[in-house]
């Protein structure tokens, strides 16, 4: 179903009185890994709140000049921060602009980079760094930090690798996988992971409070 199409369904199902949950729930028993995205979800069901009736797509335009706007800027970077796994065709869709004038404000205007399946800053500033390495100077962790976070460098990328290219038709059947996943693998396993935060908070001093890629 092409992105339009989904706008129909949601308004739809907008119409119907569902929640944005319910009707993410209703879209992927449908449409499966096709289904869009709940801020998606979210950002249309909060356009039609707002008085909007048409599910088609404006005028896009690619032109640096034209969407580098400061509202529009503003605009990606609130979504971004709202959800840091975003990607930029849901982006696009959302804004109303091309992917290829998202990506050019993500990395040229907002100075961002996917780490570990998440937008983060390409470059930290001196305040963030030291944040950073005092942190791991004393064995706290902040949130957010996908690259020191067992979860985020470790967990999260396997379980998508073993859940990749299967294909559920109700929440049971996601569970039962990923149950299946963690019953698969002994307590060596994870432990490797958490082993592996003694290096990572190493480099992240050594990096003086910089992204640790490995």
């Amino acid at each position: 179903m092409e992105k339009i199409g989904h706008r129909y369904v949601i308004q739809y199902f907008h119409l119907k009185g569902l929640s944005p949950t319910n009707i993410k729930t209703e879209l992927d028993s449908t449409l499966e890994e096709s289904a869009p995205s709940f801020t998606t979800v979210k950002y249309w069901v909060a356009e039609f709140k707002r008085g909007c009736t048409s599910c088609e797509n404006e005028h896009r335009s690619g032109r640096p000049s034209e969407v580098a706007i400061p509202e529009m800027v503003k605009k990606i970077h609130k979504m971004v921060l709202g959800d840091r796994r975003l990607k930029v065709r849901e982006l696009a869709d959302m804004v109303n602009i091309s992917k290829s004038a998202v990506h050019r404000i993500l990395a040229e205007n907002l100075e961002m980079r996917k780490l570990c399946a998440r937008w983060v800053p390409r470059l930290l500033t001196i305040e963030q760094k030291q944040r950073r390495e005092d942190a791991e100077l004393k064995f706290e962790l902040l949130p957010h930090s996908s690259d020191l976070a067992p979860s985020d460098y470790f967990l999260f990328p396997n379980l998508k690798k073993w859940l990749g290219g299967r294909r559920f038709t109700n929440n049971e059947e996601v569970e039962s996988a990923v149950n299946g996943y963690f019953e698969e693998f002994n307590g060596s396993y994870y432990k490797q992971a958490i082993e592996a935060i003694e290096h990572r908070w190493e480099k992240c001093i050594e990096l003086k409070g910089d992204y640790v890629e490995k």
